[in-house]
């Protein structure tokens, strides 16, 4: 019976990591990007896909300033990040 515990154990934390590696890869798939407009205040599609990764931040091309959010209702939401 002890010889089995390891074995099992191994493979529990095994089977573990795999699904936790794929429940992270599909949660930060690419996502469009939209940004703030600086006149009215709303959130505009930019045009652009976008991580949700932390790192660099995802900047709209035709200004290379303007940060980029994903979309939240009908708000600009989080931040995102240059895609790898």
């Amino acid at each position: 019976m002890k010889k089995l515990i390891l074995p099992a154990f191994v493979i529990l934390i095994g089977a573990g990591a795999a699904f936790a590696t794929k429940a992270t890869t599909r949660k930060n798939a690419l996502v469009t990007a939209y940004r703030i407009d600086a006149v009215t205040g709303q959130c505009i599609d930019a045009q652009q896909q976008c991580s949700s990764i932390p790192g660099e931040t995802c900047l709209w091309s035709v200004d290379d300033a303007t940060p980029l959010h994903s979309l939240s209702g009908t708000m600009c939401g989080d931040e995102l990040f240059k895609s790898n």
